[in-house]
């Protein structure tokens, strides 16, 4: 069913999704749009922003919303343990956090409480279904926390947030994790523009 989506670009600027990842996002969920089963809610992680920051995003594409809140990486993503994901894998045991599109699918009760399953749709995150990257509640996750702690590669949410957010994204749904931006190199840049 098609649906009209409202983005208000005020509102996603207000909590501070970057531009340059929104669009990545939509460019992505454009690809896979015929695999969508509902497309009303639009899911996407800014893992260049510190674990500090708010930097899951919920899109609401019909009502034109958006929410934000902290979202664990990997901490093989992490290795100087900054608060940054700097390194980005797919191979189990990595405990890497995975960049890309996903598609969610059906919820469990794990370990960490009601979890959400992901199927990786590129090459970046192909293995997430069978390193379980699954979205899950985590006390390590949190606003009362002075540091945030680290997934084993899922991203993980506070537990006020988890069910809320799974219940809204479950079966379906389009998610898009981002990385840090490209760097630029201004020597690089020099050279290519020389005659």
């Amino acid at each position: 069913m098609p649906i009209t989506e409202i983005v208000d670009y005020g509102q996603v600027q207000a909590v501070g999704l970057e531009p340059r990842v929104l669009n990545e996002a939509f460019s992505a969920r454009d690809r896979y749009l015929g695999d969508i089963e509902d497309r009303r809610y639009l899911t996407i992680i800014d893992f260049g922003k510190p674990s500090s920051e708010d930097r899951l995003y919920l899109l609401d594409l019909v009502a034109g919303t958006v929410e934000a809140m902290l979202v664990a990486h990997g901490e093989g993503s992490d290795p100087d343990k900054d608060g940054y994901a700097d390194r980005f894998s797919p191979v189990p045991n990595s405990r890497m956090s995975s960049l890309g599109g996903y598609l969610t699918a059906d919820t469990y009760y794990g370990a960490h409480g009601l979890s959400l399953r992901l199927q990786g749709l590129e090459d970046t995150n192909v293995t997430a279904w069978d390193r379980l990257i699954v979205i899950h509640g985590a006390d390590y996750v949190g606003r009362h926390l002075a540091e945030q702690g680290w997934s084993w590669g899922c991203p993980a949410v506070e537990y006020a947030k988890s069910g809320p957010l799974i219940e809204k994204i479950k079966q379906g749904t389009f998610l898009y994790i981002a990385g840090p931006a490209p760097k630029y190199d201004d020597n690089a840049a020099r050279l290519a523009t020389r005659d």
